[in-house]
């Protein structure tokens, strides 16, 4: 630990902790139903995959049931057990939104757990959407403070999302202001610390530690309940936890979220935008390719694992993402679904992707995600594109339309069109229901 060490709790979070819906920012309450209902949308989308079906049947063997949703699988279980599921279900489709200064995703791992904790109590939509403002602002401080910390280590996103998950849930709960932090610091104690690298490297179901973030969170909070004391959060703790307290309710970091176009790891995304810009530019097909060259940033060039076993792999590779894209035309659930990973026209252009570290665009990361794409045709033309950034960061955002495509895509696929046109509706005028209208739409079977 670093730093000058106090248990005295500093007055920025509690405070913060009494904020009211109609006291944030107009632009602050787009974002956060903006936030939200891509969480939910991926969820829904996640029903298509594996994983969904697995973390279900391992919850309801080891939490058995209770009065929390396990999303879109028509089963409940304890606030615990379907935190736990319901962020891994969210993490299993690399398609939510994200933090870039972080590298990391808040939301997979704040809204499982706010959205369990209204479980069983009378919550209004309203709170329940202020909860995860509050959530977010915490958790990307979090992760913040914690990269300041230990600025050696690469710590995936449940590490730091925890706290703020705890913190949205504490809301809820009706946890004294007193003790709040105290739930933030059990949270944060029992958090994963999780080699994010060798995730990159080797990836696997465990993703970016959502699910370990949530169960940390949602844990703290029953030990709360339970009047088992926890131990100060890094916000009191820490030096650099209290400096980035002092900015809640000034700085808005929900603002600068981004959101994906396409359920790939996001340091895929600035090559699949520079290959797709070359190929309408020039027009050639995917069987006219020669090779492709990609200049990017150290990690995002370590994303080479091919060809993929499973669709977490799929997800977190270059190649495939880039092949899928200039195959199919499309990069969605179908192409990185375990079905298509024996795809033989993927698997031939996967081959054809190397992928190379340019320092003027390391320089610039992760401030910024970007990529240049260069390839090689058949017929000998060298085509290289210009350096790019993925879509849907807060300087370069997807539109409207777009994201209600996106969530159009997602939640059809799973529950069909009268289900999604409802879903969608509770979720755009949530401010004005009761927050257990989301709950029930959470409890249908995909």
């Amino acid at each position: 630990m670093t730093g000058e060490r106090t248990t005295r709790s500093e007055p920025g979070v509690p405070e913060f902790m009494r904020i009211q819906w109609d006291g944030l920012p107009q632009a602050v309450r787009d974002q956060t139903k903006r936030c939200l209902k891509d969480i939910i949308g991926t969820a829904a989308g996640a029903q298509a995959l594996p994983m969904a079906r697995s973390v279900a049947s391992l919850v309801r063997e080891h939490y058995g049931r209770g009065p929390a949703p396990l999303w879109f699988s028509g089963w409940r279980s304890s606030t615990v057990g379907a935190a736990f599921a319901n962020a891994i279900t969210v993490d299993s489709l690399d398609c939510h939104d994200g933090f870039r200064p972080n590298k990391g995703h808040a939301g997979a791992t704040v809204v499982p757990v706010a959205v369990g904790t209204c479980a069983g109590r009378d919550v209004s939509g309203a709170e329940l959407l202020t909860a995860i403002t509050i959530g977010y602002e915490i958790a990307c401080r979090a992760g913040l403070a914690i990269h300041k910390m230990r600025p050696d280590n690469y710590h995936a996103s449940g590490s730091w999302a925890a706290l703020g998950a705890a913190a949205a849930g504490a809301r809820l709960q009706g946890v004294a202001p007193d003790r709040v932090d105290h739930v933030m610091g059990t949270a944060e104690y029992y958090a994963p610390v999780s080699p994010m690298l060798r995730c990159v490297a080797q990836p696997g179901a465990v993703k970016d530690g959502a699910g370990a973030g949530a169960w940390a969170a949602a844990t703290a909070l029953a030990m709360d309940a339970a009047a088992i004391p926890g131990l100060p959060s890094l916000f009191s703790a820490e030096a650099c936890g209290r400096e980035l307290a002092r900015s809640l309710g000034n700085e808005w970091l929900i603002l600068k979220q981004y959101f994906k176009p396409y359920p790939t790891c996001r340091w895929t995304q600035p090559v699949v935008e520079g290959a797709l810009y070359l190929q309408r530019r020039y027009g050639f097909r995917h069987t006219d390719i020669e090779s492709i060259e990609v200049e990017t940033f150290d990690v995002g060039a370590d994303l080479v694992n091919f060809p993929p076993e499973h669709s977490d792999a799929a997800q977190y590779s270059t190649p495939w993402a880039v092949a899928a894209m200039l195959v199919d035309g499309e990069l969605g659930i179908d192409q990185v679904h375990p079905d298509r990973l024996n795809d033989p026209d993927i698997l031939e252009l996967g081959r054809r992707v190397k992928t190379h570290v340019a320092q003027d665009i390391q320089s610039r990361f992760p401030d910024e995600c970007l990529a240049r794409v260069t390839i090689v045709l058949k017929d000998g033309r060298k085509l290289s594109g210009p350096t790019l950034p993925a879509r849907g960061d807060p300087t370069n955002p997807l539109t409207k339309d777009e994201m209600d495509a996106k969530f159009a895509a997602l939640v059809t696929r799973s529950l069909g069109r009268r289900r999604c046109a409802e879903l969608n509706d509770i979720l755009e005028t949530l401010e004005e229901r009761p927050a257990a209208d989301l709950l029930r739409a959470l409890s249908w079977r995909a």
